[in-house]
Parts: C-alpha cells; structure tokens; sequence
C-alpha cells in the first residue's frame, strides 16, 4: 500500500487555500460601494413632510416616473454595490465613510455641519468618490416655494464648496442638450465632441473655481434652454459655469452636475432613457469610483444592436384654464424594440402675442401655456422617433 506523505498533503490543502482566495479576491476588490443620500420635503416646504405626502423624494425603490428604480438597475448592471439613506438619520465621520467607495448627494435638504464637511474633504483625499447635483425642488414644489429656493443648494454648497464647485440656484431655462466637452475623458468615451451626450432640464449649473475644472460648458445643444442663470447668481460666465465639473484631491474624485432630471425613470423634460443618459450615468459612478475600464460599459455594446423602429401612436388634448391657461396632454404609444424613446418639442407658430410656457419647458408631454393677450393661437408639437419626424397642431382661442 502506497504510503501518504501527511506534509505533501498538508501543502496541497495550502494550494488549494491559496488558489481560492486567488480567485475570490478580485470578485472583493470589484464591489464598490455607493451610498446615495435622500432627503425628505413637501411640496409647500415642510422639512420632513410629516402628515403631507413627501416631494419628489427620488427613492431608489421608487418604479414611478421621478423614481429611481432605473437608475439603481443601471448602477447594479456595472457592478456596483447601491445602498440609500435619509439625511436626516446620517452623520458623516470618518468610521461611517470608512467602507463607501462613492457617495451621491442627491435630493439632500440637511445643512451638514462644518466637522462633517471635514470628514467629507479628508475621506475623499484618501480615496473616495463624491457626485452631487442640485434643483431648486430640493426645497419644494417650484411654482409653491419658487424656482429659486436655495434650500438644495445651500445643504450641497456646505460640502462641494472644499472642491471648487458652487452649485447655482435654478434657472428654470428649459432643456439642455450637453454633446461637447473641454478634453477628452473616460466621460465621453474619449471623445470630446459627442462620445457620450447627455440631456437635462431646468438646471443648476455649477460655478467652478480651483481645484475644480469645467469638463462641459453650459450649453443647450439644440433643444432651446436659455443660457442665463438665475438673477440671484448675477450673470452667466460660460467659462466658470458648468454643465459638468470635475475635481481631483488627493486620491479622490468629485463630480459636480447641472441637473437631476437626467436620472429620472420618465420625469419632466427628460429621463434616463433619453440620449446616452444611461451610459452617462455608469460612466460618472464609476469614475467616481476610480474606475475607467471600457469593458464595464454594457450600454456602448448595446448601441450596435438596436431593434425594429415603428411609428408611434400620437395623440393630443389640451383644456383652456380659466381663458388663460392652456394644459396639454400628450400620450405617445411607442412599441419599439429599438431602445429609442420618441422625444416631444413644442413651439408658437401663431398668435397675437408670445405664449409663456411654463418653467420655460417646450420639452415635454404636458407643457402648460399662458396665453396673455385675447385671440387665435397656434401651437405645432414636433416628436421625433429615431427616422421618424411627426408634427402635431392644435389651436386655441382666447376671447
């Protein structure tokens, strides 16, 4: 009978240790963790909501059109760890960051205190990734507390400040489509002129100073947002204000962003599924997170393998408020397999005097218009579906 060597053995079940924790350990090193930071507001203001029902509160959970629900898929699909938290029941020290690779502030209101801000600045020079962006509904329902409510802005302002990064109150311009950078950069695919476009609506743009450079101007790349800041920001500087901001300290990374709305599961003005959001939002987590690795992008795979584009189902209603207002309805049936979500544009083509629209957003599926004087107006709304270019009338009479 053939003898065992008990020491030979011993060193097998060493190697065999060794080589699973060889294999398990890059599965360990990839699970970066991201805590995204909630806030609690109602539409009048209250801060937490209370016995009101909470305000576009953006919940990860939330499968409803301000929700959430896509963006966490879109997270999860490369590969990072999600996890939220309400601002109020969190404090930011070094031991409750010690474990987060990314950190989002995203419908925060909570004015975080000068030490937290501190912990903040030194976890990100040690590492790690911080991504914020700012509306004015932080603080409200826009047409209740005004679109230029700093609520938002201010809790942000108390962190991003350390970065180089001051986040504006909201202009209420409309829509913006972002397609040209200042460089190159895993951002847009390395391509500076259109790699990666992303779109946002009614927006907070973010002045920057250094250590923070601008990585894309503000623009509005076609779709008719006003390039003005609020009043209370003074006037626009197109070399300091930015759609996207980026900060580098120590061995961290800080992203600053003009809007919100991009992340939206199907909000106002504009959804994750609309240009490259969803590619844009991968790729901002997880530069955010030290990573800029291509083959983690699914999404840029994906655009070579669109499906059959059909012509959707248009159909328009509106009702005159009180002779004044007009509330469009909009539905479009879109049954694509073609990843394209049809996009709506909507202009004055006659009338005696300009309709206002609200919020200055033509780009949307119920826009609400004011019509100020007395007479015929004519409305035209353009969609267009990948090939597919439809225009729509509708005309209303004030008397």
């Amino acid at each position: 009978m053939k003898k065992i060597n008990k020491s030979n053995k011993g060193l097998n079940s060493q190697k065999i240790i060794y080589l699973i924790m060889v294999l398990c350990f890059p599965l360990f090193i990839n699970a970066q963790s991201v805590l995204y930071v909630y806030g609690d507001v109602s539409a009048d203001g209250d801060i937490p909501s209370g016995d009101k029902a909470p305000f576009q509160q953006m919940r990860l959970n939330d499968n409803g059109n301000e929700g959430m629900s896509q963006f966490l898929e879109a997270l999860e699909e490369v590969k990072l760890k999600v996890s939220e938290v309400y601002d109020q029941e969190i404090e930011f020290t070094s031991k409750r960051l010690k474990n987060v690779d990314v950190l989002i502030l995203a419908s925060n209101q909570r004015m975080f205190s000068k030490d937290e801000a501190k912990a903040v600045y030194n976890w990100v020079k040690k590492g790690g990734g911080l991504v914020c962006w700012s509306d004015s509904a932080f603080g409200g329902k826009y047409d209740v507390v005004g679109v230029d409510n700093p609520l938002g802005r201010d809790s942000d302002n108390i962190i991003m400040e350390q970065f180089g990064m001051h986040f504006l109150v909201d202009n209420g311009a409309g829509n913006y489509l972002v397609k040209d950078y200042t460089q190159n950069h895993f951002l847009n695919a390395n391509n500076k002129d259109g790699g990666v476009r992303f779109r946002g609506e009614g927006v907070s743009f973010v002045r920057v100073s250094p250590p923070a450079i601008v990585l894309a101007k503000a623009q509005e790349g076609g779709l008719g947002g006003k390039l003005w800041v609020n009043k209370k920001d003074g006037k626009l500087n197109i070399e300091t204000d930015a759609a996207l901001a980026i900060a580098k300290k120590g061995k961290g990374r800080v992203v600053g962003l003009f809007d919100r709305n991009l992340f939206w599961n199907a909000g106002g003005g504009t959804r994750i599924s609309h240009s490259d959001n969803k590619e844009f939002t991968q790729r901002l987590m997880l530069y955010a997170a030290g990573i800029e690795d291509e083959n983690r992008i699914p999404s840029r795979k994906n655009k070579e393998n669109t499906g059959v584009n059909n012509p959707p189902e248009i159909s328009i209603d509106y009702d005159l408020i009180e002779n004044t207002f007009v509330k469009v309805t909009t539905i479009i049936k879109d049954k694509d397999t073609d990843q394209i979500t049809p996009e709506i544009n909507w202009k004055q083509i006659e009338g005696p005097a300009d309709g206002i629209f609200e919020n200055n957003n033509p780009n949307t599926l119920t826009p609400v218009i004011e019509l100020p004087e007395n007479g015929m107006y004519k409305f035209q709304a353009t969609i267009n579906d990948g090939e597919f270019h439809f225009t729509k009338n509708i005309k209303i009479e004030r008397n």
